[in-house]
C-alpha cells in the first residue's frame, strides 16, 4: 500500500481532539480527590469507600473497552468506522463532567451514591467511546510511521497543555473564592468543559478517515471480529502495550494526585505544586521536539528506551533526598524530559499492533487495538486515584490542618517519588522489549539508496514487521 499522510491541517485538529479529552480526564483523575477532601470534606471511611468505588469503576473499564472495540469492528457508515463513536460521546461526556463536581450539600452516603454514579458514567461509559473512538482513528488517517510519530508528537505538546489545568487548577479555584467553595468548582468545571466541546468538536468535523487506507463502507464477514479479537489476544504486544500505558498512566495520575499533599506538607509550600506541573514543560518540549528525529535515527525500540531511562533517572534523583526543592526541582526538571516523549510514542504502539495483525492475519482491527490503549490508560490512571484516597484515608490526613503527622508525610513521598522510580524501571524493561520488525527489517542493497530512505523503510517495517515469537 502506499503511503497516506495528513495535512498540517489535519494534524493540527486531530491534536485538538485528544487536548480537549485529556483537559476532562486529568482533571477528574487529579481533583476528584481533592474535591472529596478539601471541598466536600468527605470523612476517612468514606474516602476509603470512594477509592474502591474508583477501582472497580477501573475493571469494569477493561470490560466496555472490549465492547466498544467491538462495537467500532461493526460499525460500517459514511462517516467512517471509529469517527462516529468519537462524535456521539462528546457532547454527554462534557455534561457528565460538570455533573461530577456538584455534590456539595449531600450527606456523605448521598455524595458517595451520586459521585459513584456519575463517575461510572463519565469513565465506563462515555470517556471508553470517546477515546477509543478518538484513538482508532489514528491508523485510519495515516500510515507512515513517521507521519504517526509526528502526529503523536503534536498530540503530546497538546496534551501538556490540556496537562496545564491540573498546574493552574488550585490558583484558579482560589481565584473564583477557594477550594472549598461550590461556586468555584462550579465556575471552573463549566469552563473546561466549554473548552473541550469546542476542541473535540473542531477534530470531529475536520478530520475524517481515509478510504484509501481501509474502506469505510464495509460490512464485515460473519466472525469477523471474532477472529479479530482472537489474533489480537494471542499478540504478546497487545498486553505489553495495555501494561506500559498501564503503568505511564499510573506514575502521571497517582503523582499528580499526590502533589498538592507532597508540596503543602513536605516541601511547606502548596504553590509548589503548579510550579511543578508547569516548569518541567521547558524539558518536555525539548523532549517532544527530538522525538521525531530519535525514532528516525535511532527506530522506536531505542528512542523509547531513551525516553523511559530520563523517566527512571528523574524518579530517582527526586528519591535521594524528597525534603529538599532544589533535588526535588531537578528531579522533576529531568523526568520531565522523557515523560512527554514516552507519552507521544506510546501513542503509536496502537498503530504497530493494528499493521502486524494485518500482516499476520489479513484483517483490520483498529477498534480493538485502541482497547490497549483505553484499558491500560484507565486502570492505571484509576488505580492512581485509588491508591492516593486509600492513603489518606489511612495515613492518619486531616484536611485543612497546618501540620501533618510523619506517617502522612512519609506516604506522600512514596507515591510522588519512591513508588514511581520503582515503576518506571518496569515501564524500562517493557520498552524494551518492543521490538516489533527486528528480524524483518528489510535488507536493502540496492545501489544509491539513501540511509534516509533505509531508515524510513527500518521505521516502517517496524510498524507492521512480523515477529515469529508471537
Amino acid at each position: 500500500m502506499d503511503k497516506i499522510v495528513t495535512s498540517k491541517k489535519e494534524k493540527f485538529n486531530y491534536s485538538l481532539g485528544i487536548m480537549g479529552g485529556y483537559v476532562l480526564w486529568t482533571f477528574v483523575a487529579t481533583y476528584v480527590t481533592i474535591y472529596a477532601t478539601d471541598c466536600f470534606n468527605m470523612q476517612p471511611t468514606s474516602l476509603a469507600t470512594l477509592g474502591t468505588v474508583i477501582l472497580i469503576c477501573r475493571f469494569f473499564d477493561g470490560i466496555s473497552d472490549i465492547g466498544v472495540g467491538i462495537g467500532i469492528e461493526k460499525t460500517h457508515s459514511k462517516y467512517g468506522k471509529a469517527r462516529p463513536w468519537f462524535g456521539a460521546s462528546i457532547l454527554p461526556l462534557c455534561v457528565v463532567f460538570v455533573l461530577l463536581f456538584v455534590a456539595k450539600g449531600m450527606s456523605d452516603t448521598g455524595a458517595l451514591i451520586y459521585i459513584s454514579i456519575m463517575y461510572f458514567l463519565f469513565s465506563v461509559v462515555l470517556y471508553t467511546m470517546n477515546n477509543l473512538g478518538y484513538s482508532a482513528m489514528l491508523p485510519r488517517i495515516s500510515n507512515d510511521i513517521y507521519d504517526q510519530t509526528k502526529i503523536s508528537t503534536l498530540n503530546s505538546v497538546f496534551t501538556f497543555v490540556g496537562g496545564l489545568v491540573t498546574a493552574i487548577a488550585i490558583p484558579v479555584l482560589n481565584l473564583f473564592g477557594g477550594v472549598g467553595q461550590q461556586k468555584s468548582w462550579t465556575i471552573f468545571v463549566i469552563i473546561l468543559a466549554v473548552f473541550a466541546l469546542i476542541t473535540e468538536a473542531l477534530c470531529f468535523f475536520n478530520v475524517k478517515e481515509k478510504e484509501a487506507i481501509a474502506p469505510i463502507v464495509q460490512k464485515r464477514e460473519k466472525g469477523e471480529v471474532k477472529r479479530g479479537l482472537k489474533a489480537l489476544l494471542k499478540t504478546k504486544y497487545f498486553y505489553i502495550a495495555a501494561t506500559m500505558f498501564f503503568i505511564n498512566y499510573y506514575l502521571s495520575l497517582s503523582v499528580t494526585a499526590s502533589g498538592k499533599y507532597y508540596a503543602e506538607y513536605v516541601l511547606g509550600n502548596v504553590n509548589i505544586f503548579s510550579l511543578f506541573g508547569a516548569v518541567p514543560g521547558i524539558t518536555m518540549g525539548i523532549g517532544l521536539l527530538l522525538t521525531p528525529f530519535l525514532v528516525k535515527k535511532l527506530g522506536k525500540r531505542k528512542a523509547m528506551m531513551l525516553a523511559v531511562g530520563s523517566v527512571v533517572l528523574g524518579n530517582v534523583i527526586g528519591s535521594v533526598y524528597p525534603y529538599s526543592f532544589g533535588v526535588a526541582f531537578a528531579g522533576v526538571m529531568v523526568k520531565g524530559f522523557g515523560s512527554a516523549s514516552v507519552m507521544c510514542q506510546l501513542f503509536t504502539l496502537q498503530s504497530d499492533i493494528v499493521e502486524l495483525v494485518e500482516k499476520k492475519n489479513n484483517i483490520r482491527i483498529e477498534g480493538l487495538a485502541a482497547s490497549a490503549n483505553s484499558f491500560g490508560c484507565k486502570i492505571g490512571s484509576g488505580l492512581g486515584s485509588a491508591v492516593v484516597l486509600w492513603v489518606l484515608a489511612s495515613c492518619g490526613y486531616v484536611a485543612g490542618q497546618t501540620v501533618q503527622p510523619s506517617a502522612a508525610n512519609n506516604a506522600f513521598i512514596a507515591l510522588y517519588w519512591w513508588v514511581p522510580a520503582a515503576l518506571s524501571i518496569v515501564l524500562l524493561i517493557l520498552a524494551a522489549c518492543w521490538n516489533l520488525g527486528k528480524t524483518d527489517t528489510p535488507q536493502q542493497t540496492t545501489t544509491g539508496i539513501t540511509e534516509e530512505e533505509k531508515t524510513t523503510d527500518e521505521l516502517s517495517a517496524v510498524s507492521g514487521g512480523n515477529n515469529n515469537d508471537d
